[in-house]
């Protein structure tokens, strides 16, 4: 695991002084980026959304046999970014949005030689359990696309590596779709069709946006705000590449606030703890 951090960040902090919401107004869950501030322009920056939004980004190739850690698979396995924010809209709820922009495609079906779609895993605390799941496609009778379910680590089905690089899917610590567990709300998710010219290396993309009412996570999510720091993570059916946005902990009291702040030092990928050895 790897985590980044700025010099200047407590610096950057410590000029902070006004909470604001993370988000000055609502997203369209529909699938287009725009509204994140993020392009496909076929430049680097392109990856960077708007001040307000937490990120993490990984623009890969098909370098070194197409490795991605933990696994292989090259673009058709990639989980290229993501993006965070939440908001409170007109309804007085406050929402977590959720953006991924990956070269797997959504469509791939899970056969011998291919996997399908992971879900999206939430960690609250930092305790190395996965509280909740936000699915990505239907599971079983009962948990649907759009489900959030509240689970523990043994809920999830897990991946085919045991550590970067290492083929043992009988002892992988890395989650991909949910199993079993309560189902505790809806959200609203948007997958976009096939786009191109995102970032430098090229390749096919896809879009994933979800919206969650907050009032699902329970006491992990008090008001406006997290009451507690979390991990929101990514991956494929096999876990050839997973992405992780680890907001910091001084976002959980001024989201909006600590995001701003990166923003404006032109931070691109600094929040990001990412399941990978380098």
């Amino acid at each position: 695991m790897k985590k980044n951090f700025l010099p200047s960040l407590a610096l950057a902090l410590a000029a902070v002084a006004n909470p604001l919401l993370a988000h000055a107004g609502s997203l369209t869950i529909d699938g287009n980026f725009a509204d994140w501030g993020v392009t496909n322009n076929g430049r680097v920056s392109g990856w960077t959304p708007n001040a307000e939004v937490l990120f993490a980004v990984e623009d890969q190739s098909n370098a070194n046999g197409g490795y991605l850690s933990p696994g292989w698979g090259g673009q058709a396995y990639d989980a290229e970014a993501m993006y965070l924010t939440w908001y409170t809209k007109a309804d007085n709820q406050t929402y977590l949005a959720i953006g991924l922009i990956t070269g797997h495609d959504p469509s791939t079906a899970t056969t011998a030689n291919s996997f399908g779609r992971g879900d999206f895993a939430i960690d609250f605390g930092h305790d190395g359990i996965w509280d909740f799941g936000i699915l990505t496609a239907d599971r079983s009778a009962t948990l649907k696309q759009g489900d959030v379910v509240s689970t523990a680590n043994s809920d999830w089905a897990t991946g085919l590596w045991s550590a970067p690089g290492v083929y043992d899917p009988n002892n992988s610590p890395y989650v991909t779709k949910v199993n079993t567990g309560t189902d505790v709300g809806n959200a609203a998710m948007a997958i976009s069709g096939r786009f191109s010219n995102m970032g430098t290396l090229g390749g096919a993309h896809w879009f994933y946006e979800v919206e969650i009412p907050v009032t699902v996570f329970g006491q992990h999510w008090q008001g406006d705000t997290p009451s507690e720091s979390f991990d929101v993570q990514w991956t494929m059916l096999c876990a050839n590449d997973i992405i992780t946005l680890d907001p910091p902990v001084s976002t959980v009291a001024e989201p909006a606030s600590m995001a701003l702040v990166l923003g404006a030092l032109g931070v691109s990928g600094l929040i990001r703890r990412r399941q990978k050895n380098k």
